[in-house]
């Protein structure tokens, strides 16, 4: 399964921010299997958005307490692979 994540390079998060925000956008996917590769890409905002409109998506929204002001979407992740191979897979371990 291959997850892509974006984050959006025009806010200038240092490098543990993104990390932070991408961890976050990938974690509240739900579950994904253990050798899921994770692509991860800085994009503009416009691309940022254009790819969440094209996406079921999760969108990380900053809280707001270090680097970018609260209610910011920061990053985005989602299952590239089929969703029809994602339900298979929930289906198997939730039972």
């Amino acid at each position: 399964m291959r997850i892509k994540a974006i984050y959006i390079k025009n806010l200038k998060m240092s490098p543990d921010k993104v990390a932070s925000q991408v961890a976050h956008a990938v974690k509240n996917l739900g579950i994904t299997p253990l050798d899921s590769d994770i692509i991860v890409l800085g994009v503009s905002k416009t691309k940022f958005d254009e790819l969440v409109v094209k996406h079921d998506c999760y969108v990380q929204v900053d809280k707001g307490l270090t680097e970018v002001e609260a209610g910011t979407a920061t990053a985005a992740a989602w299952i590239e692979d089929s969703l029809q191979k994602y339900d298979e897979m929930v289906e198997k371990v939730l039972g």
